[in-house]
């Protein structure tokens, strides 16, 4: 029973939705007749409303038309004008050009002339000077070369007096200068052999003095005797006595220091010698407290005359 129900309910329902259908395509199509009458209808009044859209507008080109002619027929008319009024402009400067360049021309013409006359004048001025000036410039060429050879002649002669001024000169300062190295030697002899006598006397108290030392020492090594040890006695000690004394080293050295002006080492003094650098420090050291010599910075000078 149920299921009959079912199917009736279901086949009202479908014959009620077919009818409802029906009715909508009816509405459908009345709605479709009146969209094409009102479609006609716009159709038909676009038709007209262009077609008095055209005659409007070919009514308002014919208008324009004639008005632009009417427009170019005045521009051509004008441009005539100004062709017409150009052309006599035209003919008016060129003739005017053309008087104007004449006058130029011959202003020119006679401008040029001017200079070149006036140019001529000056060359044959020129030429007059110049063979003036030439003349005076010969005279005191000559002039000139008769004072110059003066002048070299009193140069020549004051160059040979000055020659032998120099040549007595220096043959009076050689004598002066043996002279003074003669004194100079004899009183560094002098020098030397006091030197020498000091030194021997210094040497002798030293020997004394180590002779005593030597004998002291033995007298306390003998009067203090240790057990299982033996007291050794110094050697008997010996003056060093120097290859070459003091006085002779220090004059060879300012000798030679003498000979070198431009300055010397103590190394290079020793290679000359054939000794240590170090045995010549004493010798220089005693010249440079006498003030013979000079020490720089590492380089020994001899001290000239006048030099502090």
């Amino acid at each position: 029973m149920g299921i009959a129900s079912g199917i009736k309910e279901l086949t009202q329902d479908i014959a009620s939705s077919h009818e409802d259908r029906l009715k909508k395509i009816e509405e459908i199509k009345e709605e479709a007749k009146q969209v094409r009458g009102e479609a006609q209808n716009l159709v038909e009044s676009f038709q007209t409303s262009r077609k008095d859209t055209g005659a409007q507008l070919r009514s308002d080109l014919a208008q324009d038309k004639a008005h632009r002619k009417s427009e170019a027929n005045g521009i051509l008319r004008a441009a005539r004008g100004l062709i017409t009024v150009f052309k006599t402009s035209r003919r008016e400067a060129s003739s005017r050009l053309r008087k104007d360049l004449s006058a130029t021309a011959a202003d020119r013409r006679s401008e040029v002339r001017q200079t070149l006359e006036n140019a001529q004048e000056m060359i044959k001025g020129f030429q007059a000077s110049r063979k003036g000036m030439g003349s005076e410039l010969r005279k005191e060429l000559a002039e000139s070369s008769s004072a110059r050879k003066s002048d070299v002649g009193e140069l020549l002669k004051k160059a040979q007096d000055l020659i032998k001024d120099f040549g007595v000169s220096r043959k009076k300062t050689g004598s002066e200068l043996r002279k003074e190295l003669a004194q100079s030697t004899t009183g560094r002899k002098s020098e030397v052999k006091k030197m020498r006598r000091e030194f021997a006397k210094a040497q002798a108290e030293v020997r004394d003095d180590l002779k005593e030392a030597a004998a002291a020492w033995q007298g306390l090594a003998k009067a203090m005797p240790v057990k299982g040890a033996e007291v050794k006695v110094p050697p008997k000690a010996e003056v060093p006595v120097a290859k070459e004394e003091m006085p002779d080293l220090e004059a060879r050295l300012l000798a030679l220091i003498t000979l070198h002006p431009e300055g010397i080492t103590l190394a290079e003094v020793a290679e000359k010698f054939g000794v240590a650098p170090v045995v010549l420090r004493r010798a220089s050291k005693s010249l440079v407290e006498k003030g013979k010599i000079r020490k720089g910075e590492k380089a020994y000078f001899p001290i000239t005359t006048g030099e502090g």
